[in-house]
């Protein structure tokens, strides 16, 4: 995925900002990003279902 710079913006963004429009072009950052999502989603959903009913539930 391509990000457009603007060389206007560039110059008023927080370091932090830069840092993370750096990190967001390096493939095994958002690679490992998504997969801690997914972690927390699916111990989310499990736990929600756990609590009401058939722990297997979430697979159907």
């Amino acid at each position: 995925m391509a990000v457009t710079q603007n060389s206007n913006l560039n110059t008023t963004l927080s370091p932090r900002i830069a840092e993370l429009q750096k990190k967001i072009q390096d493939k095994n950052y958002v690679n490992n990003a998504i997969d801690r999502i997914a972690v927390i989603m699916s111990r989310h959903i499990v736990g929600t279902h756990s609590t009401t009913g058939n722990t297997a539930d979430f697979l159907i």
